[in-house]
């Protein structure tokens, strides 16, 4: 151990380690300039479409955060004929300024179902900004991470691994920008 040092010469290369994680993830920032986007427009009902969902929804100010309410339904003709189960859906919202940075995000996990329960899956988000923003800079985008498949397919699998030819992926979300 070196004297000059609190810290075993191991732990302060961890020590090192941690703080350039640390300051690189610092530097690295969520856009969602990519994605379609409507503006925060409190109390009025939007639709927004999306490649394979349609989000229609409501901003609804609160005393913490920008609350954004509604339903999202998957556009049945961008599906394969044979889909008729989500098996996994994650949804996310994000706010998000002129630019296309993103402010804030929450996201909802469901639990799978069939398709026709899936014709409007209701959502609550609550998205809170470290700095509130005049409302008139906001924006509202929306990304999922869906996996359809069919009930045979489910059936067959039976707790193992579904066939690939039954398993389409779908998704649309904010990336990483460093």
């Amino acid at each position: 151990m070196n004297r000059t040092s609190g810290f075993p010469s191991g732990r302060r290369a961890l020590l090192t380690i941690l703080a350039v994680m640390f300051f690189v993830a610092g530097c690295a920032e969520l856009t969602a300039r990519h994605l379609d986007s409507r503006h925060w427009n409190p109390q009025t009902q939007q639709t927004l479409d999306m490649r394979h969902w349609r989000f229609v929804f409501a901003s609804v100010p609160t005393r913490d955060s920008y609350g954004v309410k509604g339903t999202a339904s998957p556009l049945v003709d961008t599906l394969p004929a044979w889909v008729d189960r989500v098996q996994e859906l994650t949804l996310t919202a994000y706010l998000r300024d002129v630019d296309g940075n993103v402010l804030a995000q929450d996201e909802k996990t469901y639990l799978p179902m069939s398709l026709a329960d899936a014709k409007a899956v209701a959502f609550d988000f609550f998205l809170a900004p470290r700095a509130k923003r005049p409302d008139t800079s906001l924006s509202v985008s929306f990304g999922y991470r869906a996996v359809f498949t069919s009930t045979a397919a489910v059936r067959a699998a039976s707790g193992g691994n579904l066939p690939s030819q039954f398993v389409f992926f779908a998704g649309e979300a904010a990336l990483v920008r460093e």
